[in-house]
C-alpha cells in the first residue's frame, strides 16, 4: 500500500532520489561546430535503440547551451567513459568553458573528437529528434563503432559518480541459453571463489547449436589479460571442445578430422581428456590469431577470420602428453562440469594465466580445477568424474 505521506511525482526533488536508485553509465556527445571548434556535453542518458538499422539515443535538456551545435554539425560521436575519468565528465558538465583546454582526443571518421582514454566511441548521423518535456530525444544511425580498452565504466548513482566492476557476470539470457545460464548461474560462487585461489578468469562454457558459448565470468583479481566477454560463441570444431566431445560417443566422428594423421591425433587426445578429467591448449602464433578475433568479435564481423584461425590451430598443442620438468606456455585449462544425465552439461575454464608453467604446476591447477568442477557438478546434480584405470604417465604424478 503507498504511503499517504509520499511526495507526488511532480516533486522534482522526489522524482530524482527515486530515479536515482536506477544506475546509468556515463559518456561524452562530441561533434564540431561550424567554425571546426569542438563541442562536447557530458550525458548519462546513452543507449542503444535498435539493432537494424544500428541506432542509438541520447536525451539533452531543452536547456543545453552545447547541444544547439551538436544538432547544426548532424553528426556526434560518443565517448564512453571509464571509471578513471571523473574529471572529464565534470568537465564536460560545465556551462561556458574551454571544455577541450585540457583533455586530449583524436578525431573519428566524422571529425568530431574521440575523449582519449574513453572506452568505446560510436559515431553516429543524426537521423531523429524528439520533444519529451523539458528535455530531446535525439535518435542517432551508427556508422562506426570501436572499443578501446577493456576496464570498468563510470557510473551515476544516487548522486555521485562511481565505478562498476563485479566479481562475475553472466551472459544476457537468450532463449537458447536460458537452461545453460541457469547451470552456469549456480556454479558462480563456486568460480569466485577458484579465480581467487589459482589467480586465473574463470569461465563457464556451455555447447550450444554448434557452437561454445561463454556464459558466465569471474575475473581473476589483479589479472592482466583481454577479459573475456560473456555471450561469445565460436564454432565448435576439432581440436576445440575436447571436454565436451570426450563423453559424448555420438558427437565424436563428425568432430575428428577425416584424414590421418590427425584423426588419430585426436582420439588419443580424447582419451586423455577422459583419462585426466581435464583438457588443456598450449599456445602458438594460431592461437594468438584466434585469441585476436573472438576479442573483436562484437564490434566487428569476424566470423570468418575466428574460422580461419581454429582451422589453423595445430591439433599437437590440445591435450597433449605433458613431458616431466617441461615447461609450457598454457592458454586454457577447461574440466567437464556433469549434469544429471551423466552428460557434459557445462565446462569450467582457465585461462589469462601470467606466466608459463612447468608440468608440476599445471598438474597441481588441474587439480584444483577439476575438484571445483565436481562441486559445481554436484550441485547440479550430477555426479564427479570417474576416471578410467589409470595406464601411468607425468599426468598421474602428485595425483591424490
Amino acid at each position: 500500500m503507498t504511503s499517504t505521506t509520499t511526495p507526488p511525482a511532480h516533486d522534482s526533488r522526489h522524482f530524482r532520489d527515486v530515479l536515482g536508485r536506477f544506475p546509468t553509465g556515463v559518456a561524452v556527445v562530441t561533434a564540431l561546430d561550424e567554425s571546426g571548434t569542438p563541442v562536447g556535453m557530458a550525458v548519462g542518458s546513452f543507449g542503444s535503440v535498435s539493432l537494424d538499422p544500428p541506432l542509438v539515443e541520447f536525451m539533452p535538456a531543452r536547456s543545453s547551451s552545447t547541444y544547439p551545435a551538436i544538432a547544426r554539425a548532424g553528426r556526434f560521436c560518443v565517448s564512453i567513459l571509464g571509471a578513471d575519468q571523473e574529471d572529464v565528465c565534470r568537465t564536460m558538465a560545465t556551462k561556458g568553458a574551454d571544455k577541450f583546454a585540457e583533455i586530449d582526443w583524436h578525431p573519428a571518421p566524422s571529425g568530431a573528437p574521440i575523449i582519449a582514454g574513453a572506452l568505446a566511441w560510436i559515431d553516429c548521423t543524426t537521423v531523429q529528434e524528439h520533444e519529451a518535456g523539458d528535455h530531446l530525444i535525439v535518435i542517432g544511425q551508427v556508422e562506426q563503432l570501436s572499443e578501446l580498452r577493456p576496464t570498468t565504466p563510470l557510473v551515476f548513482f544516487r548522486g555521485g559518480y562511481g565505478g562498476f566492476s563485479a566479481p562475475s557476470l553472466v551472459a544476457a539470457p537468450e532463449r537458447d541459453l536460458i537452461e545453460p545460464i541457469r547451470l552456469a548461474g549456480l556454479a558462480r560462487h563456486a568460480m569466485e571463489q577458484l579465480a581467487q585461489e589459482v589467480r586465473a578468469e574463470v569461465i563457464a562454457v556451455g555447447d550450444v547449436a554448434g557452437h561454445t558459448v561463454s556464459l558466465a565470468v569471474a575475473d581473476s583479481p589483479g589479472g592482466d589479460y583481454v577479459p573475456t566477454v560473456v555471450g561469445y560463441r565460436t564454432p565448435f570444431v576439432f581440436p576445440v571442445g575436447s571436454v565436451f566431445i570426450a563423453w559424448d560417443e555420438a558427437a565424436t566422428d563428425a568432430w575428428l578430422p577425416a584424414a590421418e594423421p590427425a584423426r588419430g591425433q585426436g582420439i588419443a587426445a580424447l582419451d586423455r581428456v577422459r583419462r585426466r578429467g581435464w583438457a588443456i591448449a598450449i599456445g602458438d602464433v594460431h592461437y594468438d590469431q584466434l585469441e585476436r578475433s573472438v576479442s573483436r568479435l562484437f564490434a566487428h564481423d569476424e566470423q570468418a577470420s575466428i574460422a580461419t584461425a581454429m582451422q589453423r590451430l595445430d591439433g599437437g598443442l590440445f591435450d597433449l602428453e605433458l613431458e616431466r620438468g617441461a615447461t609450457y606456455d598454457v592458454r586454457m585449462l577447461m574440466a567437464p562440469v556433469f549434469g544429471a544425465d551423466g552428460g557434459v552439461a557445462l565446462g569450467l575454464m582457465l585461462r589469462g594465466f601470467t606466466q608459463h608453467l612447468d608440468s608440476t604446476e599445471i598438474l597441481a591447477i588441474a587439480d584444483t580445477l577439476t575438484a571445483t568442477a565436481d562441486e559445481v557438478s554436484r550441485a547440479i546434480g550430477g555426479g564427479a568424474h570417474v576416471p578410467p584405470p589409470s595406464r601411468g604417465g607425468v599426468e598421474e604424478v602428485g595425483r591424490g
